[in-house]
């Protein structure tokens, strides 16, 4: 397990446990996270998931696949640095601790 630190726009912070087999999306949507509809339930066709990944953790967590970056320029017009569909961002033990800013409107 690890812990995901969901972060809204006006700063609060939900700091939640992942099963296994998790990703950030599906541990968010299981605990009712503000800000965060994912309304193709994890299926990459929608961009309605979409998260910052904090600065100190974006190499653990890697760039968007080619699918995931054109969904997210598609939606947003372009591709800002640290931004994922959080469906995509699986989680492991080496993601313990991570941090994810949740944006103020989604895709």
């Amino acid at each position: 397990m690890a812990r995901i630190t969901f972060i809204q726009p006006d700063g609060s912070r939900q700091v939640l446990e992942s099963g296994e087999d998790e990703t950030v999306m599906l541990v968010g949507v299981r605990h009712n996270v503000a800000k965060l509809p994912a309304d193709c339930g994890g299926q990459l066709a929608c961009a309605s998931c979409m998260v910052e990944v904090a600065e100190p953790w974006r190499a653990a967590v890697g760039g968007p696949g080619l699918d995931e970056g054109d969904m997210i320029e598609d939606a947003l017009g372009m591709r800002p640095p640290g931004r994922r569909l959080s469906c995509q961002v699986r989680i492991t033990e080496a993601l313990d601790g991570l941090e994810v800013r949740l944006p103020e409107t989604q895709g």
